[in-house]
């Protein structure tokens, strides 16, 4: 059954058996999908046109940021409802992410100086509206509801069909001949989902990723192979994957040796972490493939003094053969440690943590490197 049956469905089943949304006082709860709406957004979700409008709750209510701002957020299929500071609720801007989540931001799409007869122009994105989607636009909530057009009409593909559509800033309207004349002609599309499928931001929540959640101006969204999930219907959990891990530190900064995971697993690598003077928790970094061989002596020219320690093994192999670490790192001040630690890549770096002392270690690709505590 195509999910055009299955949305008629869905929205004749709302209106003929109430008992699809189960009402428990403020709260109405969706077997569906197994998520809750209640408080400010369930009365904006009653009011502006429940499941035919926004299609069923797909998320809980939680704090994340939506527009560079920290707000009580829900999704839904085909929306993100956002309660404002002050107690507004609103859509979020889901028709113009989801395109620049595809590659193609809404600025590079060609645009038209003045409306067509029968059209109207927004010359703040210089787009215009036409029909069938200008009437249901101004009767649904304008510009409230949609923002700006942010493309012309065009055609595209959706599930093996191809419609006519339209992007605005918050939705994407689809026109369905086949539906002509009646109230669903023209459907809202189901970007909440779209946006929650591919965008990993949305699940990086201050409860279950604090680091990756403070930092991700810096580190970017997850990369998808490297997103463990606990529960697809309940709570998303994000979980680094377990590596071998080794750590030692010197005088003036840290050697890391991994063997992490992308898709597939990468050879060991020796990281060199160079301290920052004005800044302990700041560092660079460079990589170094492990080249040293189990049973290879490693020759030292001298040996260290009392309360330091000569590197062993691959710390040892890039420390004596690289004139530049040995001058940067000084001295090992303990000696190596080895554990199981943590590693989760990132659109613009990576993470390893380590557990033993509760400490983790931001790989930016910028060359820079910053070790927190785990739990800010």
């Amino acid at each position: 059954m195509k999910w055009l049956d299955l949305f008629l469905i869905f929205c004749l089943s709302a209106v003929l058996i109430p008992q699809t949304g189960v009402a428990v006082g403020r709260e109405r709860c969706f077997r569906e999908t197994g998520y809750c709406i209640s408080g400010p957004i369930l009365i904006y979700w009653e009011r502006n046109g429940g499941l035919r409008v926004f299609g069923f709750p797909i998320s809980n209510q939680s704090i994340q940021t939506a527009e560079d701002r920290m707000l009580t957020v829900q999704w839904f299929e085909r929306d993100r409802l956002e309660i404002q500071a002050d107690g507004h609720v609103t859509a979020g801007r889901l028709g113009a992410r989801y395109l620049e989540l595809q590659g193609r931001p809404w600025q590079t799409f060609p645009t038209v100086a003045q409306a067509d007869p029968g059209c109207a122009y927004f010359a703040v994105t210089g787009h215009q509206v036409c029909e069938p989607f200008l009437i249901y636009w101004r009767v649904r909530g304008g510009l409230e509801r949609f923002g700006y057009p942010i493309t012309e009409r065009m055609n595209e593909e959706i599930e093996g069909k191809v419609y006519q559509v339209q992007y605005f800033e918050r939705r994407r309207m689809e026109y369905h001949p086949e539906l002509a004349g009646t109230p669903y002609e023209v459907l809202l599309g189901r970007l909440g989902a779209d946006v929650m499928r591919i965008d990993n931001c949305v699940l990086l929540e201050p409860m279950y990723e604090p680091i990756a959640y403070a930092y991700r101006r810096l580190l970017g969204c997850p990369i998808a192979s490297s997103r463990e999930l606990v529960n697809p219907l309940g709570p998303v959990q994000l979980k680094m994957r377990p590596v071998p891990l080794a750590v030692q530190r010197f005088e003036r900064g840290i050697m890391l040796w991994v063997r992490r995971w992308g898709d597939a697993p990468i050879l060991p690598e020796i990281f060199v972490l160079t301290a920052d003077s004005s800044d302990p928790q700041r560092f660079t970094w460079q990589m170094f493939a492990d080249e040293w061989q189990e049973g290879t002596p490693i020759r030292f020219d001298e040996m260290p003094p009392a309360g330091r320690y000569a590197p062993e093994r691959g710390f040892g192999y890039v420390w004596v053969h690289n004139a530049e670490v040995r001058s940067r790192l000084g001295w090992a001040v303990e000696p190596e440690q080895g554990e199981t630690g943590g590693y989760r890549q990132f659109v613009r770096g990576f993470i390893l943590s380590r557990p033993s002392n509760d400490t983790v270690f931001l790989f930016l690709d910028s060359g820079e490197a910053l070790v927190v505590p785990r739990r800010n």
